[in-house]
């Protein structure tokens, strides 16, 4: 009994130790498959039901029968990057109507089929519904002008309202509109006109600083910069400017 028991372990750890070294040749040899057939090198779509069906995952895995496209984790990224359409600084950034009720006064503005529209609406009433739609690319702009405060206190009051500073591409083309649109005092003076700031050098006053963009003065076209919160070299240069939020 014990030389029948000894002679079957002999057997099976042959077995064994040559199934083993069948899938490493298999292996070295660039076959990711028991069947002994080459694995895709391809980088577009790896079918992980392929490999599930292999036996190198149990087929009570997660991803049976999923593909995973290589080529769409790159756009699948890009969708999250921007913060919710409360940056946009991207020009037309794909930034879309949101369903929001906007505590001032404000224009919705849309893109689609060849054409733009918008819907002049007052405070409080919600977006869509009119020319533009939930999910239209487009922005929203407040008709009036707000207070001048500096960039920092501007960016706060519009985010408090799940909002933002508008982007000089929202500003200009609203200013250019505004009598159409129902905007008031565009332009009237310098209003801050984005969420971004850089880092600026003077050289007639030999001043460092951080600035943002402003746009209006004597016409739509006009922009220029103003002192951000991030002071420079000169203590307590900000600048106050009227502002208005757009979504």
């Amino acid at each position: 009994m014990i030389r029948h028991s000894k002679l079957f372990l002999l057997i099976f750890s042959g077995f064994a130790l040559g199934a083993f070294i069948s899938i490493c040749l298999q292996v070295q040899a660039g076959s990711l498959t028991p069947s002994g057939t080459p694995a895709s090198t391809s980088v577009g779509t790896v079918p992980v039901a392929d490999i599930v069906g292999s036996g190198y995952v149990t087929s009570t895995d997660s991803l049976r029968n999923n593909s995973i496209a290589l080529s769409n984790i790159s756009s699948s990224i890009n969708s999250m990057i921007p913060d919710n359409g409360l940056t946009a600084a991207g020009g037309m950034y794909n930034n879309r109507i949101i369903s929001m009720n906007p505590p001032a006064a404000y224009t919705e503005v849309c893109f689609k089929s060849g054409a733009t529209y918008y819907d002049a609406r007052s405070a409080g009433a919600a977006t869509g519904g009119g020319n533009c739609s939930v999910g239209d690319v487009g922005y929203v702009i407040e008709k009036n002008q707000r207070n001048g405060v500096m960039w920092e206190a501007a960016r706060q009051t519009c985010l408090q309202n799940n909002m933002r500073l508008p982007e000089p591409f929202e500003w200009k083309l609203s200013c250019k509109n505004s009598a159409t649109w129902g905007l008031s005092s565009m332009p009237s003076g310098y209003e801050w006109a984005s969420n971004s700031f850089f880092p600026m050098f003077d050289s007639p006053n030999g001043v460092y600083a951080t600035v943002s963009i402003i746009f209006g003065g004597s016409g739509c076209g006009y922009s220029n910069w103003a002192g951000a919160t991030i002071g420079g070299n000169v203590a307590g240069w900000e600048d106050t400017r009227v502002f208005r939020c757009a979504r």
